[in-house]
């Protein structure tokens, strides 16, 4: 569908429809190249952990915030503040990889975790995948760490799951930037830019 004479275009709207959340340790072996996060199909490195169905309601919710603006003297001239971003996710499972990755541990022979009061100091890498009504998708893919895990109340007859916020940090294995984002495109061949 293409635009209409007021420059709507419905086939434009990202409606999703599914997605996957996984994650790896934290090796150059597990960094997705620009040059496949774009590819169908993607292709994940072994070392990635599935974490499951997300909650009807629990799909990627991203975030940014930002400190206060460095003001001057002279009105009308400021600098952005240091900024954050995030992403919230829903998991609906209570599966292996989940339980590792918001307990930062592994159950012993007996089947117990030794929780802690605390969250894991972990980073790892983190990608999300959403995919749209209209075929694109929109991949992420970065250096991530678990800042919060809020586990839903129990309910007769309605999923458990958790809240996680994951927060995105800088880090060289993606040049210094928070994340890479591919799309949101239909995933096949890149096309190399003219003049390449």
């Amino acid at each position: 569908m293409s635009a209409d004479p007021q420059g709507n275009d419905p086939g434009a709207v990202g409606v999703p429809i599914t997605g996957l959340a996984a994650f790896a340790i934290l090796e150059t072996a597990n960094v997705i190249s620009k040059v496949n996060l774009g590819k169908s199909p993607l292709v994940l490195p072994p070392a990635f952990k599935k974490l499951g169905l997300y909650k009807s309601d629990g799909g990627p919710s991203a975030a940014r915030d930002n400190e206060d603006p460095i003001e001057f003297f002279q009105k009308g001239y400021t600098i952005a503040g240091e900024g954050t971003r995030s992403v919230v996710i829903g998991l609906a499972e209570q599966n292996a990889n989940v339980q590792a990755l918001v307990e930062g541990k592994t159950p012993d022979a007996n089947g117990v975790i030794e929780v802690s009061s605390s969250l894991p100091d972990n980073r790892f890498i983190l990608l999300v995948v959403t995919k749209y009504r209209n075929g694109t998708e929109k991949r992420q893919i970065g250096v991530a760490s678990v800042t919060s895990v809020e586990p839903d109340q129990q309910e007769r007859g309605s999923v458990e799951g958790a809240n996680v916020t994951f927060t995105w940090l800088e880090d060289d294995l993606f040049n210094g930037a928070p994340y890479w984002q591919w799309g949101p495109a239909k995933p096949g061949a890149v096309e190399a830019p003219s003049g390449a």
